[in-house]
């Protein structure tokens, strides 16, 4: 087991348990929130302060199951899944999902040299970037996202995987795998209440991550990725940076125009947005989660872009 992993012993003997480090703090609460909004029907789940959720690797499927072990500053992660050969590759991109790897004190220590971030950083020490399980389901959520609110996404995505994702036996009610891209290559999303334009680019997507035109796997930089998904029509650079920081883990990814952090500024323009973000480097992406959480934090939701493109989203 890699370093920060250790393997422990699970009461269930079909279930493995593991404890996965992390540099202290961090803002498990932010982090559930985000993702609690964001929880597909059927395939995902936050309650009691555990985040649930179906996988699929190499074909076979399972399930995981991430709580928060403060005292021991750790996540427990508990798979219930049948090859011990793929428990490896869960825990890199469940720490990937969680973003275990970032060192706080150094982001802070970067980010803190603008007044603008001192607050955020002060409310939410520790504060981390969501990552995906799948990178595919990802870019097909952030495509849902733009123009609608998250509940509406989330819903749709519910739809999704209810009429096209496979199905998963389990008495948890996570009782479906999220489609995958052939099952989404010619399926007739419109049906799920996805909006025509936005069911062609993910359909698009689905055909080129098939035939590999765009590849969207662990060995794949994500700069090249993103340039990629920039050729699918439907996906312009709000919704791809989006992809960046949440698919790849690219610190320095930034959603240039973001009404949000524009608001959250000033009211600066976007030039003047993008000038300021250029002292945040290489940590942008962590300042747009701190900016996001402030300004949910004022209107008591969770934390994320309110709107897609704009600054809502996904």
């Amino acid at each position: 087991m890699r370093p920060g992993a250790s393997a422990l012993v699970a009461r269930d003997p079909n279930c493995h348990l593991f404890r996965l480090a992390y540099r202290p703090p961090y803002d498990w609460h932010a982090v559930l929130a985000f993702l609690e909004a964001r929880a597909t029907p059927g395939v995902e789940s936050v309650e009691a302060r555990h985040y649930r959720r179906t996988i699929r690797l190499d074909g076979t499927s399972g399930l995981i199951d991430v709580y928060h072990d403060e005292p021991e500053s750790a996540l427990l992660l508990e798979v219930r899944f049948p090859d011990p050969g793929g428990l490896l590759s869960i825990v890199e991109r469940v720490r990937r999902t969680f973003d275990l790897e970032s060192d706080p004190s150094v982001i802070a220590a970067h980010l803190a040299s603008d007044s603008l971030l001192r607050g955020p950083l002060a409310s939410h020490p520790g504060i981390r970037m969501p990552g995906a399980w799948d990178r595919f389901e990802l870019a097909v959520r952030a495509v849902l996202g733009q123009q609608v609110s998250v509940r509406g996404a989330t819903t749709i995505a519910g739809r999704m995987a209810l009429m096209f994702g496979s199905a998963l036996a389990d008495d948890s009610g996570l009782n479906r795998l999220s489609p995958t891209p052939a099952q989404l290559a010619a399926a007739p999303l419109e049906s799920a209440g996805v909006m025509p334009a936005r069911a062609h680019a993910i359909r698009v997507l689905a055909r080129r991550v098939c035939d590999g035109t765009v590849s969207l796997g662990s060995c794949i930089d994500g700069r090249t990725a993103i340039a990629a998904l920039r050729t699918v029509p439907g996906i312009g650079a709000w919704t791809a940076e989006y992809i960046a920081m949440r698919a790849f883990g690219e610190a320095d990814a930034f959603p240039s125009g973001d009404r949000v952090l524009r608001r959250a500024a000033g009211n600066v323009t976007a030039r003047e947005l993008d000038r300021r973000a250029d002292a945040w480097r290489p940590w942008r992406a962590s300042a747009v989660m701190l900016l996001w959480q402030q300004a949910n934090d004022e209107r008591g939701t969770p934390a994320g872009p309110p709107h897609a493109q704009s600054g809502r989203s996904n």
